[in-house]
Order: C-alpha cells, then sequence, then structure tokens
C-alpha cells in the first residue's frame, strides 16, 4: 500500500473516530432526564413540587448538584448518607444535593424500605424515588450507590461509584463549588 493512500487512511479512520465520539454523547451517564417524587413535604418544598422532572428541576437551578442514586437495603448507601447529609447542612445555599431511591430496580429494597431509612436516619436534603426503571440504564447504575457531580450547566463533573466517606464527599463539593466560579 502506497504512503499516500497509507495516510488517507488514517485521516478517514481519525475523522471516523472523532465523528462517533461526538455523536456519542447520549451514552454518556448523566444524559436521561427522569421525574423525581419526593420522600418528604421538606423535599417537595425544596424540590419545588411533589414531582418534578429532573431536567426542569436542573434548568431552574444555578447551582451544581450532587446527584446520589441509592438504594434502601444497600448498606453502602447506609453508611453514606450521614456524610451527605453533614455536607448538604454546610453547603446547601451552594449546591442542591437529590437523592434517588432506585431500590426497587436494582432488588435492593422497596420505596416503602427507602422512606424507612430517610425517617432513621434523619436526612433532611431532598430524597425521593422516581416511578420508571429507565433511570438505571439511563444513568448507566451498575453499582448501589453512585453518586454524580453535575456542574451547573447539567455536565458531569465528576462521578463517585460506591460508598464515599464525609471528608472525601466535603473535598469533592468544594471541588465542584470551585469548578462552578463558587
Amino acid at each position: 500500500m502506497s504512503k499516500l493512500r497509507k495516510t488517507t487512511r488514517l485521516i478517514a479512520l481519525a475523522a471516523l473516530f472523532a465523528l462517533l465520539t461526538a455523536c456519542n454523547t447520549q451514552d454518556r451517564p448523566g444524559n436521561g432526564d427522569f421525574e423525581f417524587r419526593p420522600y418528604s413535604s421538606t423535599a417537595a418544598t425544596a424540590v419545588g413540587g411533589k414531582a418534578v422532572m429532573f431536567d426542569e428541576l436542573d434548568a431552574l437551578e444555578d447551582r451544581p448538584i450532587v446527584l446520589n442514586f441509592w438504594a434502601g437495603n444497600c448498606p453502602p448507601c447506609r453508611a453514606e448518607m450521614p456524610a451527605f447529609e453533614q455536607t448538604w447542612r454546610k453547603y446547601s445555599d451552594e449546591v442542591l444535593f437529590l437523592g434517588v431511591d432506585v431500590g426497587p430496580y436494582v432488588g435492593l429494597g422497596s420505596y416503602e424500605s427507602g422512606r424507612n431509612l430517610i425517617e432513621e436516619l434523619g436526612i433532611t436534603y431532598p430524597t425521593g424515588n422516581t416511578p420508571t426503571r429507565q433511570v438505571v440504564t439511563d444513568w448507566e447504575l451498575r453499582s448501589m450507590p453512585s453518586t454524580f457531580f453535575l456542574n451547573s450547566d447539567g455536565s458531569v463533573h465528576d462521578i463517585t461509584i460506591g460508598a464515599i466517606s464525609a471528608s472525601r464527599v466535603d473535598a469533592k463539593v468544594q471541588e465542584l463549588i470551585a469548578a462552578n466560579g463558587g
């Protein structure tokens, strides 16, 4: 094969790769809208209603968002919730925390077990559920818990799979605030 032909093929492959990468943004986690149904009236007040679409919530917010997917019968989820509560209390004016119970869709609980866990732990940051399992697919949830740190424009800043300690969630929230001009 001639040198020119090899170069032409390499350029064509590079262009194809760039095109596929650019078109593949829908396959990245964080692109799926979903309905959020708060577990408490306090959570409903924090997000603006008894049920709200995540994209609408995201569009109304000018703060970054910590989006945590969890399950009521998930020991690592239970272990990290006090860390989220502590960090929420510290940064609630600068970052919105949102906990979404997907237990019924991942085989780790029911909505009732999720609500019971929130009450038992005294969680005050907005938590609730979603009525369809599509969120598990759209956000590529493969492990519980999974946390997405979203910039104020809705893009994914960082992702943590598995439980996160209080010091680590605090550091990640500080990074998120700094990345969003805070």
